[in-house]
């Protein structure tokens, strides 16, 4: 299990990763259009990937001659959509990308081969290095620079929206902070990856383009665990590196093909350029403004139609596991109580681990605390948590909760939210959880105040209520409403 980023300052925002940002901000550079595309055309062929040895992509082939292949492609389709130079020979070949996620009225894609292969920031490694931060890397620069101006014609670029992204790093002291930008073509995040990537077919190995190969014939490493694929090339993520702040993450590739891994900045790496196609604007905007419930999920629907008390639901995805190849695997729940219009969740396992509250820029933690107040509310709420977890039809099944939290001595509880997902109150352990017989293996905080201020309270996993400073760490089993 993963400890989670703390990625609560990017999560108050209105809109994540799943929505479209304003106009742009005016902060990249326009940067040039040389190795794109000459002709202005998007081109349409077969978008098929290649199947051998070299590790193409196993989806359905969808050509794009127009948006609409984009809103009717499914989750690991590959369509076409803007140029590139991928042979060194022609000029720009149409791009191939993988359907990552079906959002209303606009698609999420990665693509499908290495376009480039270079530095997250230039230099060589006797510069100075400031941290690794996309937010100020060449990386960035050029895929909202000369990649998007070369790549796309002025049609296709009015269907890329800007996106607010939120990227990990790591401050002064090494704590774990997150940053947002606003961007129209991007890397993935490692929590996006896991999402949508990994566990998916072969796409998350990355192969270079023909043009790509040939200018650096050394960036294939064998792959020997999975069939149908002998090779592939590593390629960056966004997020700093997870243990020096001067390297960025990027998905390794060799026999084992583990995640996570880190790599200085002033190296090269593959390029595969993430963004979202919006393929049905007006669809886009009522869903946006609640005027439009997504396309219904008839499994889902059946699914809680079924329920009872004490039955398991399977709702959302996490990641388990950050440094295998599962990526976010299925959720569990269990029902512990109902009324006449919803069902009261609880999760079969915990979903990570995390500070119930940040230590401050100083390293001090808090003199006081609550579920209210904590850093792990505003991270489970958050809108950057809650796409990468949950399906837009889950979302919509989801209800708010007014959560009341208890406290022992002179300590309340604190003040009472409304909240979609929440952690287990002492009132809760003691009357659902204490005998749920569920195998938790790790303890797992409580929203309880405990006596001595900012102590909270968790669980054990025999089962033991005990207290903790909330700016260590515990593991997370979370609590939802759904309606009937």
């Amino acid at each position: 299990m993963k400890r989670f980023l703390c990625m609560f300052l990017a999560l108050i925002m209105t809109a994540a990763l799943f929505a479209c940002g304003s106009n742009p901000s005016g902060n990249l550079p326009e940067g040039g259009t040389s190795g794109a595309k000459q002709t202005g055309e998007s081109g349409s062929n077969d978008g098929t990937g290649s199947d051998d040895e070299t590790g193409g992509h196993e989806g359905t082939a969808v050509p794009s001659g127009d948006l609409k292949a984009a809103g009717e492609a499914k989750v690991g389709d590959v369509i076409t959509f803007g140029s590139w130079d991928q042979d060194g020979k022609s000029g720009g070949e149409p791009i191939s990308w993988i359907v990552l996620c079906q959002g209303v009225g606009k698609t999420f894609v990665l693509s499908e081969k290495i376009l480039e292969y270079q530095c997250f920031q230039n230099g060589t490694e006797a510069d100075q290095y400031p941290q690794a931060l996309y937010r100020d890397s060449d990386l960035r620069k050029f895929l909202n620079g000369e990649f998007y101006n070369g790549a796309f014609t002025d049609d296709e670029k009015a269907a890329i929206p800007t996106v607010k992204i939120t990227t990990a790093y790591k401050d002064e002291k090494f704590f774990e902070r997150t940053y947002e930008t606003e961007d129209k073509v991007f890397p993935l995040s490692r929590d996006e990856e896991a999402r949508y990537v990994c566990g998916v077919g072969t796409n998350i190995f990355g192969y270079p383009t023909e043009r790509v190969l040939e200018e650096n014939p050394y960036i294939l490493s064998s792959i020997s665990n999975v069939p149908g694929v002998e090779k592939a090339a590593a390629w960056w993520l966004r997020d700093m590196g997870t243990e020096n702040a001067k390297k960025a993450a990027y998905v390794y590739a060799s026999a084992t093909q583990k995640r996570n891994y880190d790599k200085a900045v002033y190296e090269k790496s593959g390029v595969r350029p993430a963004m979202w196609i919006v393929h049905n604007a007006e669809e886009l905007e009522a869903y946006e403004k609640g005027e439009l419930q997504p396309k219904a999920d008839e499994e889902l629907d059946n699914a809680i139609a079924a329920l009872k008390t004490g039955y398991k639901l399977k709702f959302g995805k996490y990641d388990k596991n950050s440094y295998n190849m599962d990526g976010y695997e299925d959720l569990y729940w269990t029902v512990i109580s109902e009324d006449s219009d919803s069902f009261l969740l609880v999760s079969d396992d915990q979903i990570g681990s995390m500070e119930f509250t940040m230590k401050d820029s100083d390293g001090n933690r808090p003199e006081e605390t609550s579920w209210a107040e904590s850093d792990l509310r505003k991270y489970l709420n958050g809108d950057v948590l809650m796409d990468l977890m949950f399906s837009p039809q889950e979302k919509s099944k989801l209800l708010l909760s007014h959560v009341v939290s208890s406290g022992d001595g002179d300590r309340n509880g604190g003040s009472e939210p409304d909240d979609y997902i929440f952690i287990p109150d002492i009132n809760d352990y003691e009357k659902y959880l204490s005998s749920d017989g569920m195998g938790i293996s790790y303890k797992y905080w409580l929203r309880t105040q405990k006596s001595g201020k900012p102590y909270m309270g968790f669980v054990y996993a025999n089962g033991t209520v005990s207290s903790a400073d909330p700016t260590g760490t515990c593991y997370v089993r979370i609590m939802a409403r759904i309606k009937k």
